[in-house]
């Protein structure tokens, strides 16, 4: 009874999340389609090659990864369909690397719509993003299933990162209006949310690891 009430809450949450992740992918799958005809946006601008290319690649590879990584957590397929876990864990990683990369290669070029701030901000992001995706890689790889485990978990919630920053405004802008952002994202609202997008995940996901690490150690195949 235990275990179909389990999967039905888990259903129920793949659910939930696939709704409010469409309108997500729609607008990812829309910008970069916008990049791709060369039509002018606040991300795209004439005569900028390398900038419009890597803010592209950026969107359609993160907008995967978001869609991608909830099935990677989930038990029935990393237990029952080892071969396919191993696989898309392999092509997370691989988006999350080209995200990244693509994301830290437009930051320099042409900065971000918030100003300094914010490109310090998603450059660091990136960097965070970059760096749990090569580790998950190499504790796979050197057979460390409680250092994948933690850099799994790591790398879940940053690749989550830009789905929560707009659930994080939804969610704001439902409760209070929009108090303290403002258009250019200058406001004290947008300066707070820079970081909190991705910063108190990893915080959250530290101190789970540091409580629960030893009772995990061994059990989950890398």
């Amino acid at each position: 009874m235990q275990s179909l009430k389990t999967r039905l809450i888990t259903g129920a949450i793949l659910v939930v999340f696939y709704l409010t992740l469409l309108p997500f992918v729609l607008r990812g799958f829309g910008m970069a389609l916008t990049g791709m005809s060369q039509g002018e946006s606040y991300l795209f601008v004439p005569d900028a090659s390398v900038g419009n290319a890597a803010m592209i690649v950026h969107i359609i590879a993160g907008t995967l990864l978001v869609a991608l990584v909830p099935l990677q957590l989930l038990k029935p397929i990393r237990l029952r369909f080892t071969p396919f876990h191993r696989a898309l864990g392999a092509s997370l990683v691989a988006l999350a690397l080209v995200t990244a990369l693509a994301g830290m290669t437009y930051i320099p070029l042409r900065g971000t719509i918030g100003g300094p701030v914010m490109s310090v901000a998603f450059f660091l992001y990136g960097l965070c993003l970059f760096t749990s995706a090569l580790m998950v890689a190499r504790m796979a790889l050197s057979g460390d299933r409680a250092g994948h485990w933690a850099w799994g978990l790591r790398l879940f919630w940053l690749a989550l990162g830009s789905w929560l920053y707009r659930v994080h405004y939804t969610l704001w802008y439902l409760l209070t209006g929009g108090l303290g952002s403002q258009p250019d994202f200058l406001g004290p609202f947008d300066l707070v949310q820079n970081f909190a997008f991705f910063v108190p995940y990893l915080l959250a996901v530290q101190i789970w690891i540091a409580r629960r690490g030893a009772a995990h150690q061994g059990r989950l195949v890398a």
